[in-house]
């Protein structure tokens, strides 16, 4: 269909919005690249020409109207085919009206059913008629209705597409209202506004946009908070509301925030006026029933307001105070959510995530930053039977099937979970409907994160869920009657569930059996326990039951609010004033079954709190705040649902329903029969006829027909419900037995302890006689809720379930239109549009509008709000109606503060505009004089810059010109030094060619010569005389470039000379006098040449005489003469030393110069023993590239060993001449003989200078086994073994002894400095036993060589144990005579050693306890050992008999052996056998118990007193105990 206006005037079509015709306005802020397109469509304003819109069928091409359908009209069949004669007023049928399909949907008159309206020509068939008439709907489904007069029609385009705010539709009645929902909600727009009020209809599907995105993503939430976006560009969402909410607590503490605020709540208005700068804190109220949507509706408020506020930078987890990893704050609220739906929603027939308990968060901010600081979570209720029971086709919690989904095996094992739902009663022991779901598994994953982000690791989360399927488990305990009587007790197939949930709880098995059959009674103090029956046994397990998984939901709220507390709490800068908060409400909704209980009756009263407080919010306060300002207005009548609230919990005179049910526990009798007298009660009380008109009854109470005894009605605003009073005293009271209580308080696992002990402390209130009324703790939380609300400026958020099959896209009318109705979104709807929207102060509202007023209006007598109003009423041709002025404020209707808003833009906008062309008119005067003179400059500058590119250009030439000038030359000066230096390379070449040894010095070539001598020798040995061959070339040569680098000396200069001479008178004999010259002149060359090198005579003599003349400058004082004399003196000693090099060099004899530097056997083998240890240390830190290498180096240096033979080989070689000499003499072969005895005389001294060089490299060794110190006084100290060492330092320390005796301290503390690097001196001399050891492992060594045919290392170990064995005689030698009472005696085994003065000395560095005192304690007098004196003697003071043993023992091993011999000191020696420490039981008290040593792994070494003190026998007595004392 095509819709046009009816109008005199041209037709014109309006732009009717279709459903892919959705804005698509950029989501993020400006500074990001759009997502979403930079096309957004706008809605064209449709203005509306005409009461009635009419349509053009396109076949007739006739008009049409179109109306809403009211059901009631239609005409029954019952009264048969006479439909012409207009039947009598039927009454109005509330069930036909709601069930109906056809409900307020357009339809269209075809035809009166009259045949005289049929043939009347005075107007048109499709008129409206009064009378019976003919209707065909949208559907296409035709209907007779009694009536066409009382349809209404639509009236504009608006009703046809929706719109956006319902208050903008022409006229709002339940027919438009009803229609825009529907047509919206067929296009997948869910969200209405209501003015302030949002209108949700439940889609029970995802939606999406255009693009594909959800409607709830990331860029949809910028896209709601980007401020540049025009209002009118953003559609109805819950984005919006949590927008709203957020910006007017951002907004109220700013104290430039604008006063006049739309929709500002009337409650905040009236009773607290908020004041600038003070935090005015928001709450979003989400209401509706039962799977409206309230729950994903809160998830989806709270995911907005965590990312809007969300940091980028902010880490995704934290480190707690206790020191456990958490998730960011933001992501800790979101995850409450889920996390305690998985514990508290359970699916039902209406809804498949439907809270079972209601929650009010406080989600706090600080709005100086804008961030969220905290929230706090209040939980309200939770349904307890449903652990227990739930009816066909429900689910118990969400928790129970998650963890059978879980598909952990070992934790279903674990906790008994191998059965599923078919195994346990209170899963209802059914598989199909109602059991696990295949989203079950995804949620308990997302449980165990949500878990995980609030701080609960895998040990407490499995310890939750122990508690929850210990739940189960004891719903599996059966019970059966003892045999001969009717007491109860555990069915033997029960016995394991019993066990199990005992495990997982930590209680007792046979307590918790007792706690359970048996019921403790106290009389006169004394304790009696009773049997119970079957029935009273399994009421007190599901109390047991609900009792611990509520504790358990209790705890889990209390543990995520310890998590989710503040930040800010406590720390600097943050203050009271800054601090906000949003709340979010989600409650249970209205709820009506076939049977309800307790629980139904608080859930309804919760939402009667609610609806009053709505009601309060939206018209009481409203109006009043009206009368209050003196504004003309009629009072708008209103569903008061006061009389309810005060029938349910009292007030007005009446008692109420719950303080009725907390009397109705008192009293004798069984809990049905307290439950029948409460019923009783409430039939007296407020009872009457079933209408409810009787004088004496309550017109929200019905007293039913049937079932009077436990069932009574409540007309609640939502419609009546019957209650069925089973179980009402009972829940009620709360009458759990305290056995229950204390069993579990008293768990042995700390969290079912700590789980029931949060019970306890929330039950504080609770008396001993009887237990807590729930309902009277329910009605005080909800006041309290209310309190927190009216506090807060409140924003409504109403979801309507479209249908009662949770099916998408079904709209059902009549079930809308209820919810509709009864929630008073009618009046509300109209009191939003009669109302007056804008409420601001009369200051603000001149200082805003007053830019509208001229001059001449300012002029006034009465200049004020009352002129601007005057003024602007009569200019925009408004009435009083559309605004008022009241005491303090002024009133606007909506549509009037539009216009003021646009009029004070233009009014802005047009000054801007004058302002705006006076400075354009001004910029164009000096703009106009300023391009002329600039023009000039420019025309100025453009000659002078020709002139100046020109001069360039010349000068640019010339520098080129210069340029190439001076690198022509570079180049070739570069050309001829390449050339002379191609040259030079090249003469290098030829020479190395000509000469392969020229860089060589003489004595490299002569190594080189001895070196291919020595390798031609071998060859020939070995036959390779190619090689031989090679080599002896090679030999030639290298003996020329030796010969012609010899250096030149005196003597050899003096025997060229001699030699020429010789030539010379050889030359005369033979009168060949031509052959002198030449000679006559290499004479006279070698004669300058003796000049420069003079004799050893004539430079010892210069260096003399240089030396007298140094010494007479210095004589004289003549410091300058003796700088230039000691210059001469050091120039004459270099000399003197070129000359000896020079000499040795020259010498020409193969003795001194060795190979690769190397001139005997023992060099070579001690350079071979440097690089092994070199190659070794390097491979210890894995440097392998440097072991390589020096492996490369030993492997050369071990092949030269067959060029030096060893002393021994030598010996045998001059042995094996001998013998051939003797043989050659024998057979007189004198030639062989003095051959031989050539070589044996060579063989004697290679032998000489090889035992030389081997005694050598042996003093080296021994040098290195010295080892030296110098004192403070410069004394140097050099010692070769530990006898010494410890001789020299018994020697200094009676040295300190004697200093400190005679009071020279200064000494004695420079002596005893000297005796401390001396003791330090001891790691590197061995000891006797150290030595005995080694000595041990290297004849061990040599063995193993020896049997494993290895002679050439054990050669060389057994010289080293030879040299051990000497210096192990040596050491032991200079050891110490042992005492005269342990002579011949063994040291190990010491019966009785001389009395001990436990003096610690100061140089011990192995006690921890000695004191550190830089002074050694020691006698005044040194003490003789040897000769007793004329006092009583240490003999004369019996004393005992130490025991002994060596220092490397353990502590433990000496006290056990003081112990057992009872002994109190035991002497210590050391390894040499000398006394090394004492060890006492004082000892052992301050050196080992007080700073808790471990004595077994302990030596006592460690805390012994080394060096004592001693003396003999036949000592004085009084001279050992002084030197004690002291």
């Amino acid at each position: 269909q095509l819709f046009v206006l009816h109008s005199n005037q041209p037709q014109e079509v309006p732009f009717i919005e279709r459903p892919q015709q959705r804005e698509t306005m950029s989501s993020v802020p400006p500074a990001t690249p759009s997502k979403r397109g930079n096309k957004a469509l706008r809605r064209t304003p449709v203005t509306v020409r005409s009461k009635q819109v009419q349509g053009v069928d396109l076949v007739t091409g006739k008009a049409t109207v179109e109306y809403y359908f009211d059901p009631t009209l239609v005409i029954s069949e019952s009264n048969g085919s006479d439909t012409l004669k207009t039947p009598k007023k039927q009454p109005k049928n509330e069930n036909q009206f709601f069930t109906s399909k056809h409900l307020y949907m357009p339809c269209t008159i075809i035809k009166p059913l009259d045949e005289e309206a049929t043939k009347s020509t005075s107007r048109a068939l499709t008129d409206p008629y009064d009378g019976p008439t003919l209707v065909k709907t949208a559907d296409g489904a035709l209907h007779k209705i009694s009536t066409s007069t009382g349809l209404m029609a639509l009236k504009s385009p608006d009703d046809y597409v929706g719109v956006d705010d319902v208050l903008h539709l022409p006229e709002i009645s339940e027919a438009s209202l009803l229609h825009s929902l529907k047509v919206r909600f067929k296009r997948e727009d869910i969200y209405t506004a209501a003015g302030p009020i949002l209108i949700s209809v439940n889609p029970y599907k995802s939606l999406f946009r255009p693009d594909g995105e959800s409607i709830y993503s990331e860029d949809e939430m910028l896209f709601y908070r980007t401020r540049q976006v025009n209002y009118e560009e953003k559609r109805p969402h819950l984005f919006e509301i949590a927008d709203r909410a957020y910006s007017a607590l951002m907004d109220s503490v700013k104290e430039g925030t604008a006063a006049g605020v739309e929709n500002e709540d009337p409650v905040l208005l009236l009773e607290d006026h908020h004041l600038p700068g003070k935090v005015r804190n928001q709450s979003i109220i989400i209401s509706g029933e039962s799977g409206a949507g309230k729950t994903e509706a809160t998830k989806i408020i709270m995911k907005f307001l965590a990312r809007i506020t969300r940091k980028e930078d902010r880490p995704s987890f934290v480190k707690s105070p206790d020191g456990k990893m958490i998730a960011a704050l933001e992501d800790r609220v979101l995850s409450s959510n889920p996390l305690l739906e998985t514990f508290g929603n359970a699916q039902t027939l209406r809804n498949d995530n439907s809270s079972r308990f209601g929650k009010f968060i406080h989600i706090n901010f600080d709005t100086l930053q804008g961030a969220i600081s905290g929230a706090t979570i209040s939980n309200y209720l939770l349904e307890k039977t449903r652990i227990t029971t739930q009816v066909d086709g429900e689910r118990n919690y969400h928790i129970f099937y998650q963890l059978l989904a879980s598909g952990d095996e070992n934790m279903i094992q674990d906790l008994g979970l191998e059965k599923g739902t078919e195994g346990f009663k209170y899963l209802g022991n059914r598989s199909g409907k109602g059991g696990v779901l295949a989203k079950d598994k995804v949620n308990f994953a997302e449980t165990r994160l949500c878990l995980k982000s609030i701080g609960l690791g895998e040990e407490k989360q499995r310890a939750v869920f122990s508690i929850a399927a210990a739940v189960l488990h004891l719903g599996n305990i059966e019970f059966e009657e003892e045999d001969g009587s009717e007491n109860a007790k555990v069915s033997e197939s029960s016995i394991p569930s019993l066990q199990k949930a005992c495990t997982l709880l930590g209680l007792d098995e046979a307590n918790l059996s007792e706690a359970i059959l048996m019921k403790r009674l106290i009389v006169n103090g004394k304790t009696i326990k009773k049997p119970q029956s079957i029935a009273l046994a399994a009421d007190k397990r599901d109390s047991l039951a609900m009792m611990t998984y509520s504790n358990l939901f209790v705890w889990l709220v209390r543990n995520v609010n310890e998590t989710l507390r503040s930040e800010s709490e406590g720390a600097p800068g943050t203050s009271e004033v800054n601090k906000g908060f949003i709340g979010v409400l989600d409650i249970y909704g209205f709820e009506s079954f076939e049977v309800n209980g307790f629980e139904q009756l608080l859930i309804n009263y919760c939402n009667e709190k609610l609806q009053r407080h709505f009601n309060r919010h939206l018209f009481e306060v409203e109006q009043e705040l009206y009368a209050n300002e003196g504004v003309d207005w009629s009072y708008i009548s209103f569903n008061d649902n006061r009389p309810c609230l005060e029938l349910i919990e009292g007030g007005g005179g009446i008692v109420g329903i719950l303080n009725t049910l907390d009397d109705s526990w008192g009293g004798m009798g069984t809990s049905s029969e307290k439950d029948i007298k409460f019923v009783a009660q409430l039939h007296k009380q407020f009872g009457g006829s079933v209408d409810g008109k009787t004088a004496r009854g309550h017109q929200n109470y019905v007293t039913p027909k049937f079932g009077k005894d436990n069932q009574f009605v409540i007309i609640h605003y939502a419609g009546e419900v019957k209650y069925t009073s089973d179980g009402f005293v009972e829940k009620n009271m709360d009458t759990l037995s305290n056995e229950l209580r204390e069993l579990g308080e008293n768990s042995s696992l700390p969290l079912p302890r700590s789980v029931y002990t949060a019970s306890s402390q929330s039950d504080s209130s609770r008396s001993s006689i009887r237990g807590v009324s729930v309902g009277s703790q329910f009605r005080t939380s909800l006041q309290e809720l209310v309190a927190d609300l009216d506090r807060t400026q409140p924003h409504y958020i109403r979801c309507i379930k479209p249908n009662l099959t949770k099916s998408p896209g079904s709209f059902v009318p009549g079930e809308i239109l209820k919810q509709l109705r009864y929630s008073g979104m009618m009046e509300a709807i109209r009191i939003r549009r009669e109302g007056y929207a804008l409420r601001e102060e009369h200051e603000s509202f001149y200082k805003r509008f007053s830019v509208l007023l001229t001059t001449d209006d300012l002029a006034g007598d009465k200049p004020g709000i009352e002129q601007l109003v005057k003024v602007l009423s009569k200019r925009l041709h408004v009435t009083d109606a559309d605004w008022q002025i009241g005491h303090s404020k002024i009133f606007l209707r909506h549509e009037l503060a539009d216009k003021l808003e646009k009029l004070a833009e233009l009014r802005i906008r047009s000054a801007a505009r004058t302002l705006r062309n006076f400075g354009k008119k001004l910029v164009l005067s000096r703009l106009s004089k300023f391009i002329v003179t600039w023009m000039r400059f420019r025309l100025k500058m453009k000659k002078q810059y020709r002139e100046t590119k020109a001069a360039s250009l010349m000068a640019a030439w010339v520098r080129q010109c210069k340029q190439r000038k001076k690198y022509m030359s570079i180049r070739a000066a570069l050309i001829q030094l390449q050339s002379h230096k191609r040259r030079q390379i090249a003469c290098e070449r030829v020479r190395k060619i000509r000469d392969p040894f020229c860089d060589m010095t003489f004595k490299e070539c002569k190594e080189k010569l001895e070196l291919e001598k020595v390798l031609l020798e071998d060859a020939v040995k070995s036959k390779k005389f190619r090689q031989a061959a090679a080599l002896e070339n090679k030999v030639a040569a290298l003996e020329k470039a030796v010969e012609a680098k010899r250096p030149l000396t005196r003597a050899l200069v003096d025997a060229r000379i001699a030699e020429i001479n010789e030539k010379i008178e050889d030359a005369v004999n033979r009168k060949a006098y031509d052959e002198c010259g030449p000679l006559q002149e290499k004479l006279e060359e070698l004669m300058a040449k003796c000049e420069e090198l003079p004799t050893e005579n004539e430079l010892r003599a210069k260096i003399a005489a240089a030396e007298e003349a140094v010494a007479a400058a210095a004589a004289s004082k003549d410091f300058a003469t003796a700088a230039e004399k000691q210059a001469e003196l050091d120039s004459a000693r270099r000399r003197f030393e070129e000359f000896v090099e020079a000499q040795v060099v020259g010498e020409g004899t193969t003795d001194n110069v060795g190979m690769m530097g190397i001139h005997s056997r023992a060099q070579l083998e001690q350079e071979i023993r440097d690089l092994s240890k070199q190659v070794e240390g390097a491979i210890a830190v894995k440097d392998f590239t440097k072991a390589n290498s020096l492996q490369q180096s030993l492997d050369e240096k071990e092949g030269l060993r067959k060029f030096f033979p060893t002393t021994k080989e030598i010996e045998a070689q001059l042995n094996e001449a001998k013998k051939e000499q003797d043989k050659a003499i024998s057979k007189k072969d004198f030639t062989t003989a003095s051959k031989m005895d050539e070589k044996i005389s060579d063989l004697e001294k290679k032998l000489e200078v090889e035992k030389e060089k081997t005694a050598e490299v042996s003093g080296d060794d021994d040098q290195e086994d010295k080892v030296s110190m110098v004192t403070l006084s410069g004394q140097e100290m050099s010692f070769e073994s530990r006898g010494e060492l410890e001789k020299a330092i018994k020697e200094m320390t009676s040295v300190v002894s004697k200093a400190v005796a005679a009071k020279e301290f200064r000494k004695a503390d420079d002596t005893q400095k000297d005796v401390d690097a001396l003791i330090k001196l001891r790691e590197k001399l061995p000891s006797v036993f150290e030595l005995e050891k080694q000595l041990k492992v290297m004849k061990q060594d040599m063995d193993k060589a020896i049997k494993a045919k290895k002679f050439a290392l054990a050669e060389e170990l057994h010289d080293d144990v030879e040299k051990l064995e000497m210096r192990l005689k040596t050491e032991r030698a200079l050891q110490p005579p042992p005492p005269k009472d342990l002579a011949g005696r063994d040291t190990h085994s010491v019966k009785s050693v001389p009395v001990v003065a436990t003096v610690a000395s100061a140089a011990s560095v192995r006690s921890a306890a000695t004191t550190p005192a830089k002074q050694p304690v020691l006698p005044k007098q040194p003490l003789e050992v040897s000769g007793p004196s004329s006092d009583k003697t240490v003999k004369h003071l019996r004393p005992s008999r130490p025991l002994s043993a060596t220092e490397d023992e353990s502590i433990l091993s000496i006290t056990q052996m003081l112990a057992t011999k009872r002994g109190n000191a035991a002497l210590l020696v050391g390894p040499t056998g000398g006394l090394a420490g004492i060890l006492t039981d004082t000892d052992v008290t301050r050196r080992v118990v007080a700073k808790d040593i471990d004595p077994a792994t302990t030596s006592v070494n460690e805390v012994m007193t080394p060096n004592p003190t001693c003396v003999t026998m036949g000592d004085s007595a009084l001279d050992a105990l002084s030197t004690m004392v002291e």
